[in-house]
């Protein structure tokens, strides 16, 4: 265990074995055994190389290698996230493993990450969004949860503006704006605006692919009147909850004109 640095601070001997899963050292000399927390852990030299190593590979697009480095990192501390999302992503994407990004969302829920934990975290989100949109709802709650302290409010908006106007682009239907996800954006914009993904959705009432305008399906009358009942109207209980007097009055008055045209491009009644 010298490659880690821990030594037995009963007796001071290196000649000690370490339990990841636990987080205990046992030192095979005087029998002494030690509890280590994730915070310690995490500022342990092996585990910042390493992880430094499997971020700038994963970001690389090197996954081999820094699946290796993962690896180094769990061998020391087995629920590190950046760690553990570098793996799943490995087994989901590349293995071509399904089940195994869902397992780490699942996985983060009962963990309390570190401050650096939840940064090295956002930056592989960030990097490897195009691939998350069956995601989506697990990626938001874990940040939001790690990141519920005020002075955390502007990095948790940007990190939100970063991914979801994406995703939102990229969607082929409406089916992803579930009523927890509508939930999920009226809350973080009511709590930190997220003004870019406001406008996406803004956008997205006649860039959907399921919007009467992009095929001009205007006349099939069931239709048009389901994607406002269920897209139009929640994306307007979003924008109104925009807590930003900056932006809250531009984007109601904008979502305002979109919803009148709508109305009266279908010839619908309200």
């Amino acid at each position: 265990m010298d490659s880690i640095g821990l030594q037995c601070h009963g007796c001071g001997s290196s000649n000690v074995e370490f339990d990841p899963n636990n987080r205990k050292l046992i030192c095979n000399t005087c029998g002494k055994e030690e509890y280590y927390s994730r915070a310690t852990l995490n500022t342990n030299g092996k585990v910042v190389f390493s992880r430094q190593n499997a971020i700038q590979f994963f970001m690389d697009g090197r996954f081999e290698d820094s699946r290796h480095y993962a690896m180094e990192v769990l061998n020391i501390l087995a629920d590190n996230a950046p760690a553990l999302y570098i793996m799943a992503y490995y087994e989901e994407f590349v293995v071509k493993n399904g089940g195994a990004m869902k397992h780490f969302f699942t996985q983060m829920k009962e963990v309390a990450l570190e401050y650096d934990e939840v940064q090295d975290l956002r930056k592989l989100l960030a990097a490897s969004t195009y691939r998350l949109q069956d995601f989506e709802e697990d990626m938001i709650q874990l940040i939001a949860a790690n990141m519920q302290a005020e002075e955390d409010m502007e990095d948790l908006c940007s990190f939100i503006d970063q991914v979801c106007p994406y995703l939102i682009g990229k969607r082929t239907s409406i089916g992803f704006l579930t009523k927890e996800l509508a939930d999920m954006y009226r809350e973080l914009a009511e709590y930190c605006t997220i003004p870019k993904t406001c406008f996406a959705l803004l956008k997205s009432i006649e860039t959907n692919p399921d919007s009467p305008y992009a095929d001009n399906s205007f006349y099939l009358k069931s239709k048009t009147r389901y994607y406002y009942d269920n897209y139009v109207i929640p994306i307007g209980t979003i924008i109104s909850a925009m807590n930003s007097p900056e932006y809250k009055g531009k984007f109601i008055s904008s979502y305002q004109k979109k919803q009148a045209k709508f109305i009266a491009d279908a010839e619908m009644e309200v």
